[in-house]
């Protein structure tokens, strides 16, 4: 009896938690209309069609949210945080203010079995302010505050080039990739994310001398050079332009496809395309308009990998040069002292590649430890120097690289 008594007390709250949620949740997305807005096709049900396009403004928020690819809310703690605000967050009189714009006309209004109406039509979201308003709520941390844990991580922006191509020469000599740069940059800086379009190619020796030991190092100038200038991640992108005749009025549409990688390893953390309308305007236009398309969904797959990493620590690539004359048990004790080393100081080590002379890591680190690569650099050659008869000395170090010579 008690046990009914509970429940039926319960009932009416679960009811009342989930009174607001879309009932339809069928949505896609169309476009990244600006840095704070997009665009979304939704489809609502109601009673009538003030009920059913209410719900369509539901339905696209809660894509927005929850259901798209690169939604807002990422990981499970964010996704139950939210619980707990859902209801006010999709109330009639709250919904409203995220939606900055909606057709007037249905693309689609069907009667279901039931007597329901099913409306489908366009809404433009305001993802920035919703954004805004769950940091305000401690649902979700602000960017600054992730970004800042993680040590300030900047972002490089440059074209896709064929191997043993330099993507600097790229974006001096073909206009459409440097109108792809210059509007990716605007986007990030837009958003508040430190970005670096190179515009001359940074010193690489050090680090070409570093991987001379490793067997298969290809020549991609975009992953040393964000290597050797330190980004955190860099994306890549390419241009394509189509074109059509209308009488004699050409049409274009551009196509662009962005990749985002993680500097220390290549890895690939996202890659989308970008399409731009058809329209008789310059190339220029299209190119803009296609980026924004695709650019947006890859910064959702960034801020991702930059929230695994306030879980894993700081991550730092690691090349170390073996330069002295040493006897074979020597060598093998260098080893052993460095890979006991980095375990010691690192929350976690990757060991790549081990040659006679070069030996390479991805290692991650207490970020409020080793706030910079020089204390991460003072640690190791102490740890190493303290075990072996050797000197550890520094070629080069920045945010994400250590290159470093071992020596008698």
């Amino acid at each position: 009896m008690k046990r009914k008594l509970l429940l039926l007390l319960l009932l009416p709250l679960i009811c009342y938690s989930q009174k607001n949620l879309p009932i339809s949740r069928e949505a896609t997305f169309i476009e990244s209309y600006s840095p704070s807005e997009v665009t979304i096709r939704a489809s609502g049900i109601g009673k009538n069609n003030t009920q059913a396009e209410l719900d369509g403004r539901r339905a696209a928020v809660w894509y927005v949210l929850i259901g798209a690819t690169d939604a807002i809310l990422q990981t499970p703690e964010e996704k139950k945080a939210f619980e707990s605000v859902q209801d006010e967050i999709f109330d009639e009189r709250n919904i409203a203010k995220y939606i900055s714009f909606e057709t007037t006309e249905y693309e689609s209004r069907v009667k279901l079995a039931d007597g329901r109406v099913k409306i489908t039509k366009y809404y433009r979201v305001n993802k920035k302010l919703l954004t805004e308003d769950l940091v305000a709520k401690n649902i979700i941390k602000p960017k600054e505050e992730i970004t800042e844990a993680i040590g300030l991580p900047f972002i490089m922006v440059v074209p896709e080039a064929p191997k043993g191509v330099s993507p600097i020469d790229l974006l001096r000599s073909d206009r459409l990739l440097k109108k792809g740069a210059e509007v990716i940059e605007s986007y990030l800086t837009a958003r508040k994310y430190d970005v670096q379009v190179p515009e001359q190619m940074e010193t690489l020796s050090e680090l070409a001398q570093a991987q001379a030991g490793l067997k298969g190092i290809e020549e991609d100038y975009a992953y040393q050079l964000a290597l050797a200038i330190g980004s955190d991640v860099y994306i890549t992108y390419n241009v394509k332009i189509e074109r059509r005749y209308v009488g004699s009025t050409e049409y274009r549409k551009a196509v662009v496809a962005a990749r985002a990688y993680e500097t220390t390893t290549a890895r690939l953390l996202g890659t989308e395309t970008g399409y731009s309308g058809e329209y008789a305007v310059p190339e220029e236009a299209v190119v803009e308009e296609a980026m924004n398309d695709a650019i947006d969904k890859v910064l959702s797959r960034i801020m991702a990998y930059w929230k695994d990493d306030l879980t894993r620590g700081l991550q730092f690539k690691l090349l170390f040069r073996i330069t002295g004359n040493f006897d074979e048990d020597t060598h093998d004790e260098i080893l052993m002292a460095t890979e006991n080393s980095l375990k010691k100081l690192c929350n976690r080590t990757k060991q790549n590649v081990v040659t006679d002379q070069t030996m390479d890591y991805i290692v991650w680190v207490d970020p409020k430890k080793y706030n910079s690569p020089l204390a991460l650099f003072r640690d190791i050659r102490k740890q190493i120097e303290s075990a072996v008869p050797v000197k550890v000395k520094r070629i080069n170090a920045n945010r994400k690289l250590l290159v470093l010579e071992i020596t008698e």
